[in-house]
């Protein structure tokens, strides 16, 4: 009997050891695990975020049709819908002339160093994170009749933007890219860049 007993110890003093194995085997993979839900959880948090800045700015400049001021009551709608994100990590926001409803951003635009660009079938005004966070009129210009040379908005400007029925109105699409930097900084690189784009039509006037 006594044997017996001792065999039992011996047997749950094994258990306890193979328990103790598998628990320092199995706990990086679920820290890994809960880390990795939370760096996506975040992340997915800003793309909702950059998406629905994208789909407000669409609206407003589409409202806004050839108004003087147009992209900048657009880029206000994109500063508004995009506040939990700060400047610092907005890399650009680019306001482009498209052919139809899904038309994707213009790559030189995305790309470029410019204020913007107006060549060929090419049109947008490229924005900084700096410059959302400097919003004024005044970096637009008010004149009624062009935009002006150094305003932010003169490589597609706003008054040129075709807004009648009869002649086809102009797709006005906004895209916006941010960094998303890694919080726990377990995972390779530094982040991510999210990027998302939203194209409306201009509001029709008769």
């Amino acid at each position: 009997m006594s044997r017996l007993w001792a065999l039992r110890r011996r047997r749950r003093a094994g258990d306890r050891g193979a328990a103790l194995v598998e628990m320092i085997l199995f706990t990086p993979i679920l820290v890994m695990i809960a880390i990795g839900i939370l760096e996506f959880g975040l992340a997915w948090r800003d793309s909702i975020t950059v998406a629905g800045a994208t789909r407000a700015g669409a609206r407003v400049g589409s409202n806004a049709g050839n108004d003087r001021l147009a992209d900048y009551n657009t880029l206000l709608a994109v500063q508004s819908a995009i506040a939990s994100i700060p400047n610092t990590r907005i890399n650009r926001v680019v306001i482009y002339k498209s052919t139809t409803t899904d038309g994707s951003v213009p790559t030189a635009c995305t790309n470029t160093t410019a204020q913007g660009i107006a060549s060929g079938t090419t049109f947008c005004n490229v924005y900084t994170g700096a410059q959302l966070a400097s919003l004024s009129a005044a970096n637009f210009g008010t004149s009624g009749t062009s935009c002006a040379t150094g305003a932010w908005d003169a490589a597609w400007c706003p008054l040129g933007r075709q807004s009648q029925m009869a002649a086809g109105a102009d797709y006005l699409g906004v895209w916006v890219s941010i960094s998303h930097p890694y919080v726990t900084k377990v995972f390779p690189g530094s982040g991510l860049t999210i990027k998302d784009s939203a194209v409306m039509r201009l509001e029709p006037s008769v």
